[in-house]
């Protein structure tokens, strides 16, 4: 009897690990703090093993990349997965898939354990077209997969429409750390240097980050941590308060006109302006309320009638 589930996949971690050559020995749980992140969205580890330096994942703890079916033939032992023109099947214990009717061979073949089915993530990833990141440094896999409606609005000539798509692309660091917000802020902050949609600035809470958009994925390529003690930034002026820590590099932004947007939760509404380095701290904000349906596709950023 077949049993039908959304599944979203993810990811095979590329580094050489240290394992043991036994198969039935070889399954072992992820690492300590080896992370897989998924469309932006972080990954159980319980749910990781890794065996013949693979990483295998639950079928049905990956949601993050839209698109997809999973089937399951309890009978057959067998795992269908559906995207778009793709269909994959996979049959535990069984080194050989069948990819769109035609047979290709796995270096580890998908297996139950405690009663999951594991699949080899990498292969299930690139099949449906997703492409994968290994970070060696902070052991984080990053699987990317925009939606199609991400790959149209990030070239939309409107650019408010870009912009959405633009800080909801899959995002991948190859940064040496991964700064965290203390605690998710009650507001979010986000810069686009005027007229521009193809990199922007993210305040969350005591961390900002700068982001390019390359091959539709956000890049991260400087991020730092924000401290309590107030100065001035000559880059960033928009920022009052220094910089605990620094990781990667940022461009020179101090002439730079930035379109701001604020975007409060809870009041469902974005604060918008233009900011220089002049006017920054005398700018009133001009209050624009969301729609519920912008709000389920996290399109936050709203037109600026003064940008030109």
């Amino acid at each position: 009897m077949k049993k039908l589930v959304l599944f979203f996949f993810a990811v095979l971690c590329s580094s050489i690990l240290l394992l043991p050559t036994n198969e039935a020995a070889a399954a072992v749980k992820s690492p300590k703090g080896t992370q897989v992140v998924v469309n932006n969205h972080d990954l159980d580890s319980k749910d990781i093993l890794i065996m013949n330096n693979q990483v295998f994942f639950s079928l049905t703890s990956l949601k993050d990349l839209g698109g997809l079916t999973f089937a399951w033939n309890n009978t057959a032992k067998q795992a269908t997965v559906k995207g778009g023109d793709t269909n994959l099947q996979l049959t535990m214990n069984n080194k050989v898939a069948q990819k769109n009717g035609s047979p290709v061979s796995l270096s580890t073949a998908p297996f139950v354990q405690n009663g999951k089915t594991m699949i080899p993530l990498r292969f299930v990833a690139e099949a449906l077209d997703g492409s994968v990141t290994w970070n060696q440094k902070t052991r984080t896999a990053f699987v990317s997969k925009p939606s199609a409606k991400l790959l149209t609005d990030v070239k939309s000539s409107a650019l408010s429409t870009a912009r959405n798509a633009a800080i909801n692309l899959p995002r991948v660091s190859q940064l040496t750390e991964d700064f965290k917000p203390i605690m998710e802020a009650s507001s979010l902050q986000y810069y686009f240097p005027e007229n521009t949609h193809d990199r922007f600035i993210e305040v969350n809470n005591n961390v900002i980050r700068y982001y390019k958009i390359t091959k539709n994925t956000a890049y991260l390529k400087w991020q730092a941590s924000i401290s309590e003690k107030t100065t001035t930034q000559d880059n960033l002026y928009f920022i009052n308060r220094s910089f605990t820590k620094e990781d990667g590099s940022l461009p020179n932004f101090k002439d730079t006109t930035f379109a701001n947007f604020r975007w409060m939760p809870h009041i469902t509404s974005t604060g918008y302006g233009l900011s220089t380095k002049e006017n920054w701290n005398d700018v009133v904000f001009k209050q624009a309320e969301l729609p519920q349906v912008n709000l389920k596709e996290n399109y936050i950023i709203v037109d600026i009638p003064e940008e030109k």
